[in-house]
């Protein structure tokens, strides 16, 4: 076994300001409401788990398999839980600071979420400042990008959730900087994996880094695959 030391991180004496990656702005797919109705049967269902105790939830999370569709209320409800913005803060370091369910180092975020509707010719950025998602143009072979990751686990109808890191974000806060940014990856998917057991959903992380299409979301070098998922209603 080889370990690669990815060094002590710390705050840096001053901020080095960064400019962030600029994603192109696409048409927005808004969610439907979330608040759940007799006539969203899906939508009461998850809202109806989500008040399970932690203890409840922490025993019954598995990894699990079998994905059917994912309504856009129900995605929805899976972001709000998890990588919403709750509260913006400071934009010293050259972009916005923000709180936000899942933690993340120095109040940075630095992972993205891009999902894949199943059917969907488009991948989709989520916009956790405008809790939206925000149709992306770009030169990732979708069809061989989703036939690669069913080699991995087939999913089936779910909805493919690449998590792409943009390390310069962290960096301009801390030096040695690399394993807070694979921390900030492990611990939203954590909180992926809790809120989909909440909503009755499955969740399986794949154990891949969704290289090399993380690099080419984007016309500019800056981005890095830290993993992707599947999530879908349970069969």
């Amino acid at each position: 076994m080889t370990w690669k030391d990815l060094g002590n991180p710390h705050p840096r004496p001053e901020p080095a300001p960064y400019t962030p990656l600029e994603w192109p702005e696409g048409k927005a797919l808004v969610f439907e409401d979330d608040v759940p109705t007799m006539e969203r049967p899906e939508t009461l269902l998850a809202f109806s788990a989500s008040a399970a105790s932690f203890s409840s939830l922490a025993g019954s999370r598995r990894t699990r398999y079998g994905f059917g569709a994912l309504g856009l209320a129900t995605l929805g409800t899976l972001f709000t839980f998890t990588n919403k913005v709750l509260l913006q803060g400071s934009d010293q370091l050259g972009f916005a600071l923000s709180q936000r369910p899942a933690p993340s180092a120095g109040a940075i975020h630095p992972i993205h979420v891009i999902a894949h509707l199943p059917g969907s010719p488009r991948l989709h950025r989520y916009d956790p400042f405008a809790h939206l998602l925000r149709e992306l143009s770009c030169d990732v072979d979708i069809l061989q990008l989703r036939d690669s990751m069913n080699a991995v686990v087939d999913g089936c109808d779910g909805v493919l959730l690449m998590f792409v890191a943009e390390p310069g974000r962290t960096f301009a806060k801390y030096s040695q900087a690399s394993s807070l940014v694979w921390r900030d990856a492990g611990i939203l998917q954590g909180y992926f994996s809790m809120a989909a057991e909440a909503l009755g959903l499955n969740f399986a992380p794949l154990g891949v880094t969704g290289e090399p299409w993380a690099g080419q979301l984007i016309q500019q070098a800056g981005l890095a695959g830290v993993g992707v998922a599947f999530v879908g209603t349970r069969p």
